[in-house]
């Protein structure tokens, strides 16, 4: 199980690749990633994301509380 610290250092790392996406958007910056390559960092970043969700709710669940599951 997570603690809250991994936890902020996982949320971290997906702000800093979501701002690397974003220099996507000025062509001065970076070099532009390709259709496929956007969509592969996206999907990262939804797996991720998805991934620490479960991980608070595991923290929730040892802590006693309660979930939105049944």
């Amino acid at each position: 199980m997570m603690d809250l610290f991994c936890l902020s250092a996982e949320i971290s790392g997906v702000a800093m690749i979501i701002a690397g996406l974003g220099n996507q958007l000025d062509n001065n910056e970076t070099d532009i990633l390709n259709p496929e390559t956007m969509r592969n960092a996206l999907y990262g970043v939804q797996t991720h994301l998805e991934r620490i969700a479960g991980d608070l709710e595991e923290l929730e669940r040892g802590k006693g509380g309660q979930t939105n599951e049944n």
